[in-house]
């Protein structure tokens, strides 16, 4: 079966991460159901499912990087504060929300990328809060995920700080625990640390 055929089958996934497409056209959601028979970008597995789509094949574009040209360089740092208007944050981990959203407003004015998000009325934190307990190393994990730091936690009774450096998921996550210190690291001490010099 030709490459062809497969973009245009109503089963065919594009694969939408530039990163994986660099070595997979995508895959297919019928072939080995229910698991994705991932199509690599050269040659493609015989199909006995094959159906003709009436929707236009997507398939993300490979970029090779030119010849001697270095790596784009990662985006600047970013940084992500999250909390609640409406709850109360807890003893466990405190945080003053006002000097945290201050120092969040020292920091856009130096130039940093500062957001402040206010989860009050955010059903669904998920998202962001899988970031905050996958994102960061082991070393420089969050406490999220812990006892008294669950999802439904997340920028409610915990506020969060999510330091972003160019990825897609944070580098840091506060507040954690740090090693080196053998302590917790507070919201506000992180921010303080970016604002410094």
């Amino acid at each position: 079966m030709s490459k062809a055929l497969c973009l245009s089958c109503q089963h065919f996934a594009p694969a939408l991460d530039p990163n994986i497409a660099r070595a997979f056209l995508g895959g297919c959601k019928k072939k080995e159901y229910p698991f994705t028979l991932i199509l690599p970008l050269e040659g493609v597995a015989e199909c006995d499912v094959y159906r003709q789509s009436s929707r236009p094949a997507a398939v993300v574009e490979r970029q090779e990087p030119l010849a001697g040209t270095a790596a784009a360089a990662p985006a600047g740092k970013r940084v992500q504060l999250y909390y609640s208007s409406r709850h109360r944050v807890g003893e466990q981990f405190p945080c003053d929300i006002a000097s945290a959203r201050r120092a969040i407003g020292e920091l856009r004015a130096k130039g940093v990328q500062a957001e402040e998000h206010d989860l009050a009325e955010t059903k669904d934190v998920f998202p962001i809060y899988h970031k905050a307990v996958t994102g960061p190393s082991a070393a420089k994990r969050a406490v999220f995920g812990m006892k008294g730091a669950l999802e439904e936690d997340f920028g409610r009774r915990v506020p969060a700080l999510l330091i972003f450096e160019g990825g897609r998921y944070p580098a840091e996550v506060f507040p954690r625990m740090d090693r080196e210190l053998n302590r917790m690291l507070r919201i506000e001490e992180a921010l303080q640390r970016l604002l410094a010099p």
